[in-house]
């Protein structure tokens, strides 16, 4: 019976796989990393492919007020560690042409309390191009326009041959805003740029 079962979650999870190129799909990624992993649809322009896939990132991996530090940790750890079981999980993805990313988090507070925030304090960001130049850059700032925080953006490109000039950016951030909205990441954005756009123009007074 429990054979059955498990045979039957990896079908499910195989059928899920093989219909990402209609939908997005909020499954988490069996294997080693701590979060849920959300994954956009496939977006093929072309014949270059498109995927981008988002979680939260472990505040547990991260060293707490040093910006440096951070930095460093997201670079050498955190963001090599999340790399390394999207090529386990799905190993297609250690054929993709770029791997460009951005992630956006607070400094932790040296001593959480049980009602405090993950992270407060400055927020800090960071990317890599992957190979398509500017493509980081531009993640970030998709990632401050949408008041996303505590969460790593990963695109993978898999080049089909012909070169797609701007257009390339509008599929990077299709495919990134996707995987984002899967895991809710759009949503909390929203409701933090409306809290503080609430405090610092105050409450709107009644007609």
């Amino acid at each position: 019976m429990l054979l059955w079962a498990r045979t039957r979650h990896l079908t499910a999870h195989i059928c899920c796989i093989g219909h990402a190129a209609r939908r997005a799909s909020t499954d988490t990624l069996a294997g080693n990393w701590p979060h849920p992993v959300a994954q956009s649809s496939k977006l093929t322009q072309l014949k270059s492919t498109f995927q981008a896939y988002a979680t939260s990132i472990p505040p547990d991996l991260l060293p707490r007020n040093s910006e440096g530090n951070i930095s460093a940790a997201m670079k050498s750890e955190v963001v090599p560690s999340l790399l390394a079981h999207l090529q386990g999980v799905e190993p297609r993805t250690r054929r993709a042409s770029h791997a460009m990313y951005a992630w956006r988090a607070r400094l932790r507070s040296p001593t959480p309390t049980k009602s405090g925030p993950a992270y407060a304090g400055t927020l800090l960001c960071g990317s890599s191009n992957g190979g398509e130049a500017g493509a980081g850059e531009r993640l970030e700032r998709l990632l401050e326009l949408s008041h996303c925080e505590g969460v790593i953006v990963v695109v993978f490109r898999w080049y089909g041959g012909v070169k797609l000039g701007s257009d390339r950016w509008k599929c990077i951030s299709t495919v990134a805003k996707e995987a984002l909205e899967a895991g809710g990441f759009l949503a909390r954005g929203r409701d933090a740029g409306e809290a503080q756009e609430h405090v610092r123009t105050g409450p709107k007074k009644r007609r």
